[in-house]
């Protein structure tokens, strides 16, 4: 039988006081006290200071409110560097351009193949 090195409880628990450390970082960064953050996202600032302690778990709708107060992406929060939040952007403007007109996909592959065949 394979030893494992840490529980699954384990895991979750240090998964939780990272998310919370990087929720910390982030509030820090944007020069915001835990009181604005919680107003924010609808919580109390004892429960925001949990979270970032990794003393509690936060549901989905409370993360979701955090991010929003913090103005940071999921993946910001997750650590997931490979998520693309697409917001009010340039780029969430052009991806936005390229569903409503799939023409446009069309001719640039159409010069791409061009271009390789060159």
């Amino acid at each position: 039988m394979l030893a494992h090195s840490s529980s699954p409880a384990r895991h979750c628990s240090e998964q939780r006081a990272a998310v919370g450390h990087r929720l910390r970082e982030w509030r820090l960064r944007r020069e915001l006290s835990q009181v604005e953050v919680a107003r924010v996202a609808g919580i109390t600032q004892a429960s925001l200071s949990n979270y970032e302690t990794g003393k509690r778990d936060m549901s989905l709708l409370t993360f979701l409110g955090v991010v929003n107060a913090l103005d940071v992406s999921a993946g910001d929060l997750l650590d997931i560097p490979d998520v693309i939040v697409v917001r009010d952007s340039r780029l969430g403007r052009a991806v936005a351009r390229l569903i409503e007109q799939p023409s446009l996909t069309d001719s640039l592959m159409r010069q791409d193949l061009a271009d390789a065949a060159s």
